[in-house]
């Protein structure tokens, strides 16, 4: 039996619904995250979250990684 279960988005408040008994057609999977974004929101939350709020801390932990890198040229360019 597949595995559905409605949940909260810990971070918007949104309802989704999350198919841990089918993960590949979950609505997760829609956004990418390569290991660093995946990190970076594991390091923020515990539970499932909605697609929406994933690609926003995405986002988010891009230009975290961006701003990290352009202080350090600008730092070493001083």
């Amino acid at each position: 039996m597949i595995k559905h279960e409605s949940k909260v988005c810990p971070r918007c408040g949104d309802e989704f619904e999350c198919k841990t008994g089918s993960i590949a057609l979950c609505q997760c999977q829609t956004v990418e995250l390569d290991e660093a974004q995946s990190d970076y929101i594991a390091a923020r939350y515990d539970d499932c979250l909605c697609a929406a709020c994933l690609a926003a801390l995405r986002s988010e932990c891009n230009t975290a990684a961006f701003e990290r890198r352009l202080s350090r040229i600008l730092t070493a360019h001083h």
